[in-house]
């Protein structure tokens, strides 16, 4: 036993000074500095899987770089912390591309055919290519105009009605994640799909829950029918679903972007059947982050009574009422006129926001003349690191201020804010989204007194939540009961609704 010890140590020392002299001969003098590698190729690794998306934040504070390098094996990942390199990063949509990452993930997600797959990946950063036109086809549909505003109608109404629906009768004992998740799903399909909305069914609903948490094994093809079991026979339930809706033409009945959706596959001779496929990451798209974003505005709003009484006695003023038995609330006030709550939903997303832009080196590139960065590598940037940044936030960083984004407050960067991502990734869904988010919160507020059941708020913890969400889902749930605060009648208006909320860092660099 003496004897294998020296050998086994010896062999151990070895392969590290080979590890070691492997990662000092292949780390370019320009390219970022390596971290974070005490054991080459291996730290980096457990580092990712133990601590998530927060280990950024940790990496940014522990060696204060602009950009960095983490080396795994067979690849690098350049992570940029500073907002001027990611300002530059942004601006090479074809070098440091996004489209080339999509089309190598989509055959693993969704399970696309062979010929479905050579469409999607074929030239994916050159014009005129299924994902580059993709924008040209589905934006405008979720652009200012009457496609958004129909839908926004849509979700909306349902909303209205669901809440009067449940103040009749009475006080209620709910599981607040359930109920927000279950309101705003229904709300949100309603509005895409149409009064055909598969949704409608519990069971797809609920094959959407047991689905969306296995995306990322399904993303990283780690063998998804043996490790997602689960979540791969939810999607192949999914996708008989759609198979129907799509061939019995029921999309004709809902929103103009659904309809642009199979446009944009029929134009690429992509089949019904695949559509289908398709539209389960379509679904995603709606849904995975508006559900937790949601469900996280209520809370940060109910469990602090100032934030609860800024934001309803500024809803309040504008509030109409009908007669003796209704009240209206508008759209457009909500929107326009209500910036606490506005600002208590950024700052939501500020605190929450896990998403990381991610891109693809296309070829060699010296980023801000300076970085160089290898083809076939990957460029992250996550928003944890600007939405931490101190020299962005100020002190109170760690803390929720409902007011931060209230004009006349301390003005940041809005490079710093990436609650929507940025650049040619900006969500093309954020002003559905926002307004959803927001015109919920409003309804909850006017309408219900929410109490925990336990008599106390608690965070809940989010570390079982998929790296897949820009927003995570909260590890446990908790029962509150909802309290109407009357029997009125209450109906939501729609008076000059044609505008979009300044959500993004484009949008309020325009409105500035």
């Amino acid at each position: 036993m003496s004897s294998v010890l020296p050998i086994v140590a010896g062999t151990v020392a070895a392969t590290y000074i080979i590890l070691l002299l492997l990662l000092r001969l292949t780390q370019d003098v320009t390219e970022p500095p390596s971290v974070n590698d005490a054991i080459p190729f291996i730290t980096p690794v457990f580092s990712m899987l133990s601590k998530g998306t927060g280990l950024h934040r940790v990496l940014r504070d522990q060696y204060n770089l602009p950009i960095h390098t983490l080396r795994l094996p067979g690849s690098r990942i350049y992570v940029i912390n500073s907002m001027h390199l990611l300002t530059s990063a942004q601006s090479q949509f074809r070098t440091l591309s996004f489209t080339a990452i999509q089309s190598g993930i989509v055959a693993n997600i969704l399970g696309v055919n062979k010929a479905t797959n050579e469409i999607i990946s074929r030239g994916a950063t050159s014009h005129g290519s299924y994902l580059t036109s993709f924008p040209k086809y589905i934006h405008p549909t979720l652009s200012a105009g009457p496609g958004l505003n129909d839908m926004n109608k849509r979700s909306i109404l349902v909303m209205a009605k669901s809440m009067n629906t449940l103040v009749g009768k009475g006080t209620a004992t709910v599981k607040m994640f359930q109920w927000v998740r279950h309101e705003l799903l229904l709300a949100s399909t309603e509005a895409v799909y149409g009064p055909k909305n598969p949704f409608r069914d519990a069971t797809m609903e609920q094959a959407w829950y047991t689905f969306e948490p296995g995306v990322m094994i399904f993303a990283l093809n780690l063998v998804p029918r043996l490790l997602a079991r689960k979540s791969y026979k939810a999607r192949e339930y999914m996708v008989k679903i759609w198979e129907n809706y799509f061939e019995t033409g029921s999309y004709h009945q809902g929103s103009e972007m659904i309809k642009a959706r199979v446009k944009l596959n029929n134009d690429f001779q992509i089949s019904l059947k695949e559509t289908a496929r398709l539209e389960v990451g379509g679904t995603h798209g709606i849904l995975s982050n508006t559900l937790p974003g949601t469900f996280w505005t209520i809370y940060h709003i109910f469990s602090n009574p100032v934030v609860l009484e800024d934001i309803r006695n500024e809803l309040s003023k504008g509030v109409q009422q009908e007669d003796n038995s209704s009240y209206t609330i508008d759209l457009t006030y909500v929107k326009t006129s209500c910036p606490i709550l506005l600002s208590t939903f950024k700052e939501t997303m500020r605190m929450h926001s896990t998403s990381i832009s991610t891109r693809q080196v296309m070829q060699d590139h010296l980023l801000d003349n300076r970085y160089l960065l290898k083809e076939g590598n990957t460029v992250m940037m996550p928003s944890v690191v600007q939405h931490t940044s101190l020299p962005a936030w100020g002190d109170t960083v760690d803390l929720f201020n409902h007011k931060r984004f209230v004009s006349g407050a301390k003005r940041v960067d809005p490079v710093a804010f990436r609650g929507f991502g940025g650049g040619t990734t900006l969500c093309p869904g954020r002003q559905f989204a926002s307004t959803e988010i927001l015109m919920f919160s409003a309804l909850v507020v006017l309408r219900f007194n929410i109490h925990p059941v336990k008599g106390k708020w608690a965070t809940p913890s989010t570390v079982n939540s998929s790296m897949a969400s820009a927003l995570p889902m909260p590890d446990w749930d908790f029962e509150v009961e909802l309290h109407p605060r009357d029997e009125k009648t209450w109906k939501v208006s729609f008076s000059d609704y044609n505008k979009e909320t300044g959500i993004g860092a484009e949008e309020i660099q325009a409105l500035n």
